[in-house]
C-alpha cells in the first residue's frame, strides 16, 4: 500500500467549550480523491482551515509528505506545497 501523502491523526478543534471538530483520522494517498460533506455547521471549514495552517488544532496531528506541519503556519505550508484554494 502507498505511503499516505496527507495523514490527520486525531485532530480536534475547539473554540472554548464548543468541540467543532473531533478525533478526524484520515490518510490520503497520491492520486486518491475525497470529497467532505456535511450541513451548515459541521465543521468543514474548520476542518479545511486546520489543514491549511490558518486555525491551529486543539489536539492532534497533520502529516504532509511525512512530516509533522502541525505547528507550521499558512505560508511555511504553501511552500511546501499544502494549500487551500
Amino acid at each position: 500500500m502507498t505511503t499516505a501523502i496527507l495523514s490527520l491523526q486525531g485532530l480536534e478543534k475547539a473554540f472554548g467549550a464548543l468541540h467543532v471538530t473531533r478525533n478526524v483520522s484520515l490518510d490520503v494517498r497520491p492520486g486518491e480523491v475525497h470529497a467532505l460533506i456535511g450541513p451548515n455547521g459541521a465543521g468543514k471549514t474548520t476542518l479545511i482551515s486546520q489543514i491549511a495552517g490558518a486555525l491551529t488544532p486543539t489536539a492532534g496531528r497533520i502529516l504532509f509528505a511525512g512530516e509533522d506541519v502541525t505547528a507550521l503556519g499558512v505560508a511555511a505550508r504553501a511552500r511546501r506545497g499544502l494549500g487551500r484554494v
